[in-house]
């Protein structure tokens, strides 16, 4: 007669929540190709213009929208050509406009002056060193 085991039903509880919690369910998990982000962000777009114009007032002049149109696209590609995928972000825009904030400035004289200083001390103590010894 084959032995009989009685059935732990917490412990078969408690390894049915392990298991749950462990495994990553596929129906859970959707993979999205490059195709679907791409049309995904072409609809975003194309609502965000529909929203828009449909707030801007139609007015007759035409040439003041081909002149935006145009300056989009410009703005667009320098955006294109200043972005580094390297660091994920528009760092090709950096210290190319002027700074207005004057505690910012300051700081930039402060740490420049700074740098200047130590390297005429310095070159001023190894001419210093140079007429001694020559």
């Amino acid at each position: 007669m084959p032995a009989v085991y009685a059935i732990d039903l917490i412990e078969k509880r408690d390894k049915k929540k392990r298991m749950d919690r462990s495994i990553i369910k596929g129906w859970n998990v959707h993979y999205q190709t490059l195709a679907e982000v791409e049309e995904e962000a072409r609809l975003k777009k194309q609502k965000e213009k529909e929203d828009a114009s449909l707030l801007e007032p139609q007015g007759d002049d035409n040439t003041q929208d081909d002149a935006d149109r145009e300056e989009g696209l410009e703005t667009a590609e320098e955006d294109h050509a200043a972005y580094n995928r390297k660091t994920g972000s528009f760092s090709g825009h950096y210290g190319k406009q002027p700074v207005k904030d004057e505690s910012v400035k300051n700081q930039i004289d402060a740490i420049l002056s700074e740098k200047k200083d130590a390297f005429h001390s310095v070159m001023s103590a190894l001419q210093q060193e140079q007429e001694k010894n020559g």
